[in-house]
């Protein structure tokens, strides 16, 4: 699984994977909905990974105290890049 990788999730619909962080000994990944041409959608959502045994992976959702903490690293960290691309 690499950034920008296209997923399709439980619910059907698709999502890209914008970034993935290790964060506690776990993996976190934000994604966006993406339309058939893969075109950005308002949703988005943070997931922690799960490795299988067998290489392959699914998602969990997060607690709410879990989310909040996860939801602030990566804002932070869009942020930063935001700031950085303004500043180049």
């Amino acid at each position: 699984m690499e950034l920008y990788d296209i997923l399709t999730l439980d619910d059907d619909k698709d999502y890209a994977l914008l970034k993935m962080e290790k964060i506690k000994e776990e993996t976190y990944c934000l994604l966006v909905e993406v339309d058939k041409d893969e075109n950005p959608l308002e949703n988005s959502l943070i997931l922690r990974r799960i490795a299988l045994p067998d290489d392959t992976y699914e998602f969990e959702e997060l607690n709410e105290e879990e989310y909040s903490m996860v939801s602030e690293i990566f804002q932070e960290q869009l942020m930063n890049e935001i700031e950085e691309e303004e500043a180049a």
